[in-house]
């Protein structure tokens, strides 16, 4: 199922919360951070059939250093996240 627009500023919202809480790192390399989160996230727009492991593993790859300052349970939270939006809706 694709991510729609709603769901990436769900995505989006998730992240700056998350950096939010992130105190050793200074502004301007969170404005970097967020740079790279926004490109990634609007990336998936154009994914025509992307499932939630198939993000968290490029997000691993292109986001590694954000993932990794980020608290230890973030990406288990950002993985039900995915889950949650990529649900097939019930008919």
């Amino acid at each position: 199922m694709r991510l729609k627009e709603p769901d990436l500023l769900e995505i989006s919202k998730w992240f700056e919360t998350a950096l939010g809480r992130m105190s050793r790192v200074d502004r301007q390399k969170k404005m970097r951070m967020r740079r790279k989160i926004r490109d990634e996230i609007y990336l998936l727009l154009t994914w025509e059939r992307p499932t939630p492991s198939m993000i968290l593993n490029r997000w691993e790859e292109r986001l590694s250093d954000i993932l990794k300052a980020l608290p230890h349970d973030s990406k288990d939270e950002l993985l039900k996240l995915l889950l949650k939006k990529m649900q097939m809706p019930k008919a």
